[in-house]
């Protein structure tokens, strides 16, 4: 409860007489928080983070949607506690009917017999806790470790390998996570401590961080059917012993076959493909600006991981997709990743 402690103040100044709950289970919501009487009594299922202001505020969301539909109550409403919620992130809170309160003041609350909304308040330079630099090392680092959890609570040196980093980048990591809160570290062994909160955390990071330094190409294809192109470019590439993967909405498309693109993202090295010979068996031509095929250099060893489903070519793990799908930011792209967002995150817990 420690964490709460600090909203217990602004709870009474908006929702006095509120009893505020720590949540039974670690799996769940960090606290209920029950108010008002009778018919309109409300309960809201609470989430406390300790920093939103780099997370993937659409993941947060995702997570605070998932408990409200395991909460039990007439009225319920999901919301967010967090020390400070930025303008922006809370548009999109408010856009998914998710309340929310911050220590400065910001809040917004809908619900039976309440309805507060206060914004723009903002934290005075002096008082901004400083952030640790967040690096390519520490996004490859922090891959590996939710790809293969196994590698938390052993030696450093399998994680250097799977990461592709320097032992004193992990070592490094570690301590940056275990500062952050996310990783706890005692005698006897290491966890993770919040899995979604991590992921959060990580998706931005690569998408500002890792990925605008991955080298990219774009091909035409004369194959437009996407599951054609999907055989024809393991016929190809197999057979050359190219280590290729889909991600992005094709990948997604395998797991869910729900959100489909005009282009084809794959995780491959981009100068095995600008082989003449490869192009021409895979009756490709390199396109000026964007064809129907983006290849994306592996951010990481386990980009390629060899994960074949149900007959379909190799994908990349989910983790990586659902980064992809949140880069690209359309409207079908983020719904997809949220389809896929409750496998992702059973995978990275173990």
């Amino acid at each position: 409860m420690n964490e709460l402690g600090p909203y217990k103040k602004v709870l009474d100044r908006w929702l006095p007489g509120a009893v505020l709950a720590k949540a039974p289970t670690p799996r769940g919501p960090d606290a209920t928080i029950g108010w008002g009487r009778g018919r309109n009594a409300v309960t809201f299922v609470a989430e406390c983070k300790r920093n939103v202001a780099t997370q993937d505020i659409r993941l947060v969301a995702t997570q605070l949607e998932r408990w409200l539909t395991t909460a039990k109550g007439r009225n319920r409403r999901a919301l967010l506690l967090a020390p400070y919620v930025r303008n922006e992130q809370a548009k999109e809170l408010r856009a998914k009917g998710i309340n929310y309160l911050d220590l400065l003041g910001n809040a917004y609350l809908e619900a039976p017999g309440v309805f507060v909304h206060v914004e723009g308040k903002r934290p005075d330079k002096d008082e901004r806790p400083p952030q640790g630099r967040l690096t390519k090392g520490w996004v490859k680092t922090v891959m590996a470790l939710l790809l293969r959890p196994e590698l938390v609570n052993g030696p450093y040196r399998p994680i250097t390998e799977a990461a592709n980093v320097a032992l004193g980048t992990v070592t490094a990591c570690t301590k940056d996570l275990t500062a952050r809160g996310l990783l706890q570290e005692t005698e006897h062994d290491r966890r993770i401590v919040n899995v979604p909160d991590l992921v959060a955390l990580w998706v931005p990071t690569y998408g500002d961080v890792l990925r605008p330094k991955l080298r990219i190409r774009h091909f035409q294809m004369r194959e437009t059917q996407m599951q054609a192109r999907w055989k024809q470019l393991d016929d190809v590439l197999t057979r050359r012993a190219i280590p290729w993967a889909l991600t992005g909405a094709d990948g997604a498309a395998v797991h869910k076959d729900f959100f489909q693109a005009a282009e084809t993202e794959i995780y491959a090295d981009p100068r095995q493909l600008e082989d003449r010979d490869t192009l021409k068996a895979l009756v490709a031509q390199p396109a000026v600006r964007q064809g129907n095929l983006r290849v994306i250099e592996p951010p990481g060893p386990l980009a390629l991981a060899q994960n074949e489903k149900g007959g379909h070519p190799p994908t990349a793990p989910l983790l990586l997709i659902y980064a992809e799908l949140r880069l690209r930011g359309t409207e079908q792209a983020n719904e997809a990743a949220e389809m896929l967002l409750p496998d992702l995150l059973a995978d990275a817990q173990g």
